[in-house]
């Protein structure tokens, strides 16, 4: 086990040196932090904005403006392992730097674009941008607190997606309001300014990489990578796509198999270990079925509530109990790893989540199915991301988070879209009760993919580096 002491000196003369590289570490984190913020914004911000964009730019026929949302989402699947390889071979500085430049790019675009066309492509700019911000904000903070500190700093990075997911929709109708939807976009410009200005001036320069690290770009892998789960994107958004139900199906299957196939060519973007039958795989599908779980929560639940009569503001508050639960079990499980390893907090997690989902399908306690739904899906992520980090190799520390971040967004488009349809199937005009039957499904998919991985997880942590 490496330390994680940051510029460490070894003697009287490095003690100002070596303060000087933690303050500006520190300076850096604040800096990954508010870049992730900024990127997890923009991915919920949309929702809000959304009418008046079309009143001005149009889209609005034909569900073409499922792409603002879709094109974000597939951008940000192609970026997000092509991140992690770079962040394995190149200063960190340099992915952080670029990936904050052309999100401050495509924030002056969107701002600016006077047709749908333009705006779609501002959007997918947005979306390979924000997966390496993404990747590039896990590996600073991993790096910089090292693998002893490492799973307290990746909690406090945990919590941001659940602050995000409560200030990007206020923000943004704030901001639309005051001053008009092209606003939501130019604000990221002096933010973005910042971020770049503080990981220039105070990110601590990392050693040169290795020869084993200037290896060839796995393009095969990479095509298997992000088409397999652009293709199961695709799928499971074929509805808004047009793709109609058998196109949805058919494009979902080949994305399975394109993603099947990495167990056998992967390696260089994908961790051998998540692919085998590891820990880290244990933890990769538990992080794909909290995921589902919390924005299944998130996305049928309040539409339940609003048809059986329920107030927009009772809604909101369920929504805002369940960030706010993912900001409060990612901020106890980074302590809890620390001292205790991961399967209790894993465990915790996927107890929550299936008191979440049983509760979605009674239909009782809708606060409580919110708040756990969050609790829990804060724990497991967390959890898992520590685990995938410490079973990583220093050198793959990179393409391990982006295969985490993969995974969470894999996650989150089966589970808004998955259950979306899952109860649209089951339900009927006579019997409403019909509708809960999706979500017993899904206490079925807490109990295989987060309990039974939680129950297998290690109960001592270790690293690798």
């Amino acid at each position: 086990m490496t330390s994680s002491a940051i510029g460490a000196g070894a003697g009287p003369n490095a003690a100002a040196p070596a303060r000087s590289t933690v303050a500006g570490g520190k300076v850096a984190v604040a800096a990954a932090v508010l870049a992730l913020l900024l990127a997890a914004m923009d991915a919920t911000v949309m929702g809000t904005v959304l009418p008046s964009v079309l009143s001005d730019v149009g889209g609005g026929s034909g569900g073409g403006y499922a792409w603002l949302v879709s094109g974000f989402m597939l951008a940000q699947v192609a970026g997000t392992p092509l991140a992690g390889w770079v962040a394995d071979r190149l200063d960190d500085r340099i992915l952080a730097v670029g990936s904050t430049l052309v999100f401050l790019g495509a924030s002056v675009l969107a701002g600016v674009a006077g047709s749908f066309g333009v705006l779609v492509a501002a959007r997918v700019l947005h979306g390979m941008a924000a997966g390496a911000i993404v990747v590039s904000s896990y590996v600073i903070v991993g790096r910089v607190f090292g693998p002893e500190r490492r799973a307290k700093a990746q909690s406090m990075l945990s919590m941001v997606w659940g602050v995000a997911a409560v200030l990007g929709p206020v923000l943004g109708a704030a901001v639309t309001e005051a001053w008009g939807w092209r606003w939501v976009f130019f604000l990221n410009v002096p933010l973005c300014t910042f971020v770049v200005l503080a990981i220039v001036l105070a990110l601590p320069k990392r050693e040169a990489a290795s020869g084993q690290q200037r290896s060839g770009f796995p393009a095969g892998e990479y095509l298997l990578v992000t088409g397999g789960s652009a293709l199961v994107l695709v799928g499971l958004q074929g509805g808004e796509l047009g793709l109609g139900t058998i196109g949805g199906v058919l494009a979902a299957l080949a994305g399975l198999v394109a993603l099947a196939l990495v167990r056998r060519f992967g390696g260089g973007l994908v961790p051998r270990q998540i692919l085998s039958r590891t820990p880290s795989a244990g933890a990769a599908l538990a992080t794909v079925g909290a995921c589902v779980v919390m924005y299944a929560t998130v996305t049928v639940l309040p539409v339940r509530l609003a048809a059986s009569g329920t107030s927009t503001t009772q809604i909101a508050v369920v929504v805002g109990l369940a960030a706010l639960g993912w900001v409060a079990g990612s901020a106890v499980t980074g302590g809890l790893v620390a001292k205790h390893g991961y399967r209790p907090s894993m465990l915790a997690g996927a107890l929550a989540l299936l008191i979440s989902a049983t509760l979605c399908a009674t239909g009782e306690l809708a606060w409580l199915a919110g708040t756990t739904a969050g609790i829990g899906t804060g724990a497991v992520t967390a959890t898992t991301l520590a685990l995938i980090q410490d079973q990583s190799p220093p050198e793959q520390l990179g393409v391990a988070t982006s295969a985490a971040t993969m995974l969470r967004n894999l996650g989150s488009a089966a589970g808004v879209n998955g259950i979306a349809a899952l109860t649209a199937a089951l339900a009927t005009t006579s019997h409403q009760g019909q509708q809960n039957r999706a979500f017993w499904v899904l206490a079925a998919v807490v109990v295989v993919t987060v309990l039974a991985p939680a129950v297998a997880a290690p109960r001592r942590r270790t690293t690798t580096g």
